[in-house]
């Protein structure tokens, strides 16, 4: 009977003990959740924008690149198919230090566009943690299926959060045209440095035949004569098939240069209107209290676990 009676006690403790932490618990998780929706409903509101990219090849495909690439000497990182509009490249550049820094000075309302986004101006000093701060702010994110790159932002300001993302598009946009243009002058010269060997390589050809010819007016069929000549034609015919495919290349790359670089079209640009980002200060409250009254029944199970593993074992034990 007294085993009995000791165990009966033992759950009536237990429970005495778990109602008085589940109240406390409760109370506590309660208190933080209304602390926490105080402070997300007097917190400023935010704004966030986003835009979808999606990059445009060119005209022209890019003809010849495979064969100049071993001559363009390593200047430009060019590639089996040189530098090409992809999803991972225009995701690059948004996040690259030539375009958030050019962005970052944008002038906006008479001081620079990165103090109403990350509260910095930018200077010499502190280019690298402006940079941090920014590429923070900025998500860029890429679909492989569909290839578009989606770019946001969240600020305060609506108008900078409008005046940034615009920059940043318009700061990639600008610098892979220039890369563009210097991949395709790169591409030019080679195909003009493959002419002139080229032309070279078919006159001394045709000037190998011209000397034969001079020197042999009579050739007998089936001669060793013969056979000298008609080598010597082939290598007249194979140097001019060289020099008409070199000179196409060439004509190519000059289209290359001319044409307009490949762009990187809008999919989605910013609404007229931009609405600030809900809070969900509900939602978001609740949370954070269900994750304090968890945690506070996870330390009182742990510490009760402890206790009763520490207790004195009985003399009937």
């Amino acid at each position: 009977m007294n085993g009995h009676t000791d165990q009966g006690l033992e759950v009536g403790r237990l429970t005495a003990t778990l109602w008085r932490r589940g109240r406390v618990s409760v109370a506590v998780a309660g208190t933080v959740a209304l602390i926490w929706a105080i402070v997300l409903l007097l917190s400023p509101r935010r704004f966030e924008g986003t835009m979808v990219l999606v990059p445009v090849q060119g005209a022209h495909a890019s003809a010849g690149l495979a064969g100049a690439a071993s001559l363009l000497g390593g200047s430009l990182e060019l590639g089996a198919t040189g530098f090409e509009a992809t999803r991972d490249v225009v995701a690059y550049l948004l996040r690259s230090r030539t375009v958030l820094l050019a962005a970052a000075g944008t002038p906006y309302l008479g001081r620079p566009l990165s103090e109403p986004i990350v509260h910095r101006a930018p200077s010499i000093g502190n280019e690298e943690l402006l940079l941090g701060e920014l590429r923070h702010v900025l998500r860029v994110t890429s679909s492989k299926e569909t290839g578009f790159v989606t770019v946001s932002v969240q600020a305060r300001d609506s108008g900078a959060v409008r005046a940034f993302l615009g920059a940043t598009v318009s700061q990639t946009q600008r610098v892979f045209a220039e890369v563009a243009q210097a991949q395709a002058r790169e591409l030019l010269r080679a195909q003009e440095r493959r002419l002139d060997s080229a032309n070279a390589e078919l006159r001394r050809a045709e000037d190998q035949l011209l000397r034969f010819d001079e020197g042999n007016r009579l050739l007998t069929p089936r001669t060793r004569l013969s056979l000298e000549r008609a080598r010597l034609e082939r290598g007249v015919t194979d140097a001019g098939r060289v020099y008409e495919q070199v000179t196409a290349d060439r004509q190519s790359a000059i289209a290359r240069e001319l044409e307009e670089a490949p762009a990187i079209a809008l999919v989605e640009r910013l609404p007229g209107a931009m609405p600030p980002k809900p809070k969900r200060i509900f939602f978001r409250s609740l949370l954070l209290g269900l994750a304090v009254l968890g945690a506070g029944f996870l330390l009182w199970a742990t510490r009760e676990l402890v206790r009763s593993s520490m207790a004195p074992e009985g003399p009937g034990a």
